[in-house]
């Protein structure tokens, strides 16, 4: 988890809930949560009560991962910073989905373990 950019905010609270504990540079006002989803509405209303949040800031995690932050956010009118995924580089493909991504490299739903190798 990348918190340089906060790392000189220094009259500011941060609440970071993390798997892995962020490493430096990090705000030096920070409480840490280390916490592994799914959260649920109450889970993230219980947190942004607990932790006295008044502006949330999330990365675009991008599918249902982060609907219920959003959803708790709204419902105590929160302000909400939503940080968008850097680009990709140049050749990187994306798919949808496993099916797409087996498509991709070749593999049909009749390929055999033994055809792998």
């Amino acid at each position: 988890m990348d918190l340089a950019a906060f790392a000189h905010l220094d009259r500011l609270h941060f609440v970071v809930r993390s798997v892995e504990p962020a490493g430096p540079p990090v705000p030096p006002d920070m409480t840490q949560v280390l916490a592994r989803g799914p959260f649920t509405v109450a889970d993230e209303l219980a947190l942004l009560r607990e932790h006295r949040i008044d502006v949330l800031v999330t990365k675009d995690s991008g599918g249902a991962a982060t609907a219920a932050k959003l959803t708790a956010a709204r419902e105590l009118g929160l302000p909400v910073l939503v940080v968008r995924r850097p680009p990709l580089p140049d050749g990187v493909s994306v798919v949808p989905g496993v099916a797409e991504a087996l498509a991709w490299l070749g593999l049909g739903p009749d390929t055999a373990p033994e055809d792998l190798g």
